[in-house]
């Protein structure tokens, strides 16, 4: 069983970081699709988003039966878990990309507020930076990079995501018109928060993924 449980390992590896760099480039076309006021960029994201459905149904179902066939203990069996457990982290962030590009079509002809779509910019960026920095972590079962990536990037994205509601809040109660664009700009800093938070998950996988436990990390 050794050389051929290896051998799917290594084919289940390799699926589930290609799953996590289109993830990634969803992300990251995603945010500035927004930034962009790009519809067209927005559209291919939703149109290609079924590939990513398609390859986290894949990997699931592969672990499932690497578990029943080979039934995998100690080291092994957490490889398989930890895959498991993340590829849903990952589809999960890709749903929110999707969302993302889905407000860049509703949002199109909609009064903007400048400000606000600065720190969405930012924050679009920091939440790419961290996703990437997670599956990085990940891939080498580097916990330490892992810790401080969650370290780094939580609390910045909860003061950024707060930035960006305070004013929408505030623009809404003065002027009617700009309803819509506000709870549209609250939808996009919820959907970047999300995707900053399946990174965390990520990170807290790869320490499971190299020590066995399991832990929070915001």
């Amino acid at each position: 069983m050794g050389k051929v449980f290896d051998e799917e390992i290594v084919t289940l590896k390799a699926d589930f970081m290609k799953l996590g760099a289109l993830v990634s480039e969803a992300i990251a076309n995603a945010g500035q699709a927004f930034i962009d006021h790009d519809v067209a960029a927005a559209k291919t994201i939703i149109t290609n988003d079924h590939e990513i459905n398609h390859l986290q149904i894949h990997i699931e179902k592969r672990s499932f039966e690497m578990i029943a066939l080979y039934q995998p203990v100690t080291g092994d069996l957490r490889e398989v878990v930890g895959i498991l457990k993340a590829v849903t982290d990952l589809e999960r962030a890709g749903d929110h990309a999707r969302n993302i590009a889905r407000e860049t079509v509703q949002i199109k002809g909609e009064p903007r507020i400048s400000e606000v779509e600065t720190i969405i910019a930012t924050m679009a960026r920091g939440v790419s930076e961290q996703y990437d920095a997670s599956m990085d972590s990940y891939g080498t079962a580097d916990q330490a990079k892992a810790k401080e990536t969650a370290r780094t990037y939580d609390q910045k994205m909860d003061d950024l995501y707060n930035n960006i509601a305070a004013p929408s809040y505030q623009a809404m109660a003065k002027d009617p018109d700009i309803v819509n664009s506000a709870i549209i700009y609250l939808n996009v800093a919820k959907d970047l928060g999300r995707i900053s938070d399946y990174s965390t998950n990520i990170c807290e996988w790869t320490v499971y993924l190299a020590t066995g436990k399991i832990i929070e990390l915001n």
